[in-house]
């Protein structure tokens, strides 16, 4: 169970730093290069099983989802990619929070 969990962890990183990087390419920003360090830092913290930081990490990514939900829908037609994003990151702060692997990886 943790090996599966420490999996789940590790493919949650990879997709925020792949993220923060198609997002630093796609138009660079200072708070673009700022969020793919936060994913590294957060996915190296993870890894290490820093105590509740799967917990941050979800509500920081449920945070991101509230926060742009109402745009992406409003222009679905030319920001559906962002409204796929937003749901990819709500899911990725259930996994966080409730798969059983995950909470077993993090001694929980």
């Amino acid at each position: 169970m943790e090996t599966t969990g420490r999996k789940w962890v590790f493919g949650i990183g990879l997709y925020l730093i792949i993220k923060g990087a198609l997002n630093l390419i796609l138009g660079f920003s200072m708070s673009n290069l700022v969020m793919l360090i936060v994913s590294v830092v957060a996915l190296v913290l993870m890894l290490n099983r820093v105590p509740y930081i799967n917990y941050i990490v979800a509500v920081f990514l449920a945070l991101m989802f509230l926060m742009h939900v109402g745009n992406n829908i409003s222009n679905l037609g030319s920001q559906w990619i962002y409204l796929l994003e937003g749901l990819l990151d709500l899911g990725a702060a259930a996994v966080l929070v409730f798969e059983k692997n995950v909470k077993a990886f993090f001694g929980k």
